[in-house]
């Protein structure tokens, strides 16, 4: 169960990391987004990956959290850029 609430915490992470990106900001918000907003987005995704590192610390020991928080972090991240490829492929009208 740990893993599963990491990666889930890891897909979070990676959305605010991508909404805290001006490029995705349409994409995800339908709008830019200001100074501020961007700003607290990529707190609260660096803030996550710290809190998902403590997490597999906390529940693993420190030699194996890394292995595991590396794999959580891809496992975020692919599913992440899946999602960002489905929104924004363009649609095909016939």
């Amino acid at each position: 169960m740990i893993h599963l609430l990491c990666v889930l915490l890891a897909i979070g992470a990676f959305a605010a990391l991508a909404l805290s990106m001006k490029r995705h900001q349409r994409d995800l918000a339908g709008r830019a987004l200001g100074q501020r907003e961007t700003g607290l987005a990529r707190a609260i995704g660096w803030t996550l990956v710290a809190l998902i590192l403590a997490i597999d610390t906390a529940a693993f020991g420190f030699g194996y959290a890394l292995v595991a928080w590396a794999g959580q972090l891809t496992m975020g991240a692919w599913l992440n850029v899946a999602w960002l490829c489905g929104k924004t492929a363009p649609s095909r009208k016939r």
